[in-house]
């Protein structure tokens, strides 16, 4: 390989691994480069390839520090179990294109790396039914307030059986476990006949009203805003019903049993 030359005009460069850290996705991350450095001047410089390499040193920092399987495991794993990526995808319902991402840099969802622990390490997460969360009748009652007060309306009736407050309390959490690895409630969620509901919903009705929601945790602004986004699409009781029949996900789960948060990544409706 040429020498890279300081276009400072000092001269050759010099090939160095550094050590570096940079904040990704809000998580500040260790990571190691190579990059050419000017001994004069201190510049540093990367070719095309090298920035590349750079990319998935942080993806990977960053699925470390959050526990995620890095693209290294994934791989190391597969090639233990003696699969191809063929074969990985179809166990996990998807394109061989994402494993290919997943083992080359592109960064799983927290669904999906669950997922991927369960077929290559042989483990089942304890957050499949509650979301990784405590369950918490205090924070569902703050999570349906949140929604009346956004929706303006009522969800919490009198004689309500949680038909619609279910759904939008269905989507909060699904979407929440999707997107931030947690979900807001702790609840587990049935597949009934009137789309999905709250597991053992008839025992919880009277304690959801009664619930001190203040008790709760404060909902988390990132929590917030994926609320507001449930309401935002789902400005009626009557489209978010609709929506939720529309899913897969509760339509390909038995009636009857739980719906896990690993198939929070296959929601097609938000």
């Amino acid at each position: 390989m040429s020498a890279k030359k300081c276009p400072r005009g000092h001269g050759d460069m010099t090939l160095r691994k550094l050590d570096k850290n940079t904040v990704f996705r809000g998580v500040e991350v260790l990571y190691q480069s190579d990059a050419y450095v000017c001994q004069v001047c201190g510049l540093e410089a990367g070719t095309i390839k090298q920035a590349v390499s750079v990319q998935k040193a942080i993806a990977d920092a960053f699925r470390e520090k959050k526990s995620f399987l890095t693209g290294k495991d994934i791989r190391y794993l597969r090639k233990q179990k003696g699969w191809t990526q063929k074969a990985l995808a179809e166990r996990l319902n998807v394109g061989i294109a994402s494993i290919k991402r997943w083992e080359t840099g592109l960064i799983q969802s927290k669904p999906m790396d669950n997922a991927l622990r369960m077929h290559l390490q042989g483990q089942t997460p304890i957050d499949t039914y509650t979301g990784d969360r405590e369950f918490s009748v205090g924070r569902i009652k703050r999570v349906v307030s949140t929604f009346e007060r956004i929706l303006g309306k009522r969800l919490l009736k009198k004689t309500d059986k949680l038909l619609f407050a279910a759904k939008y309390l269905w989507y909060a959490d699904m979407v929440s476990y999707r997107d931030l690895g947690k979900s807001m409630t702790g609840a587990t969620y049935a597949a009934l006949p009137y789309g999905p509901q709250l597991n053992n919903y008839r025992d919880l009705i009277d304690e959801i009203k009664a619930a001190d929601q203040h008790s709760a945790i404060a909902l988390s602004n990132e929590e917030l805003k994926i609320i507001q986004k449930v309401c935002e699409k789902f400005p009626t009781e009557r489209t978010v019903y609709e929506a939720a029949h529309s899913e897969t996900i509760w339509r390909d789960t038995g009636i009857g049993a739980v719906i896990p948060y690993t198939l929070s990544g296959k929601l097609t409706e938000i």
